[in-house]
């Protein structure tokens, strides 16, 4: 065998014994381990997940389902008045609003709406509003939001942008 060779055999044989010698203790942990302890972990306490709030299925409605809702059931936010506590109605409702655009009669119209202020990131919805002598109405709104003042700040943009005066209301879902 030439003198290379053996070396070569040598080297191998020293690697594979420190290898057989050290590989337990890395593997195991073992108490040298500067991040193992023999104290047992303590358990940490079982967190249950928090209730769903009644209102968030409310608002998973699909765009193509409308409500036929009065009018005298939403109230008109002034620019004067304060700005309510966010909280629970009397009937459960999350005390919200939102920013009504725009009244249509035709419900393509208001579809064309909606989908072009989702476009631009807005959270739309639209809703059926029928009167007493049975024409149809389609109305946008953005919303719902839990504080009136963000909506007020979103008012004068969709004003600039898109020219719409909008109107603050309260959520009705």
């Amino acid at each position: 065998m030439g003198e290379g060779l053996k070396q070569r055999l040598l080297g191998a044989v020293v690697l594979l014994a420190l290898l057989i010698i050290l590989a337990p203790a890395l593997f195991r942990g073992g108490e040298t381990h500067p991040l193992a302890s023999s104290a047992p972990t303590p358990q940490a306490p079982r967190l249950e997940p928090p209730p769903v709030p009644a209102f968030v299925d409310q608002l998973s409605v699909l765009p193509d389902r409308v409500e036929v809702v009065s009018t005298s059931s939403e109230e008109v936010l002034e620019q004067d008045e304060a700005v309510k506590p966010v909280g629970v109605d009397d009937k459960g409702h999350l005390k919200a609003w939102s920013l009504q655009l725009a009244t249509f009669s035709e419900k393509n119209n208001a579809r064309n709406l909606e989908y072009q202020l989702k476009k631009q990131g807005y959270s739309t919805y639209q809703k059926k509003i029928s009167t007493e002598k049975g024409k149809n109405f389609y109305r946008v709104y953005i919303g719902p939001e839990a504080r009136p003042d963000e909506l007020q700040q979103l008012k004068v943009a969709i004003n600039k942008e898109l020219g719409l005066e909008g109107i603050i209301v309260r959520f009705v879902p």
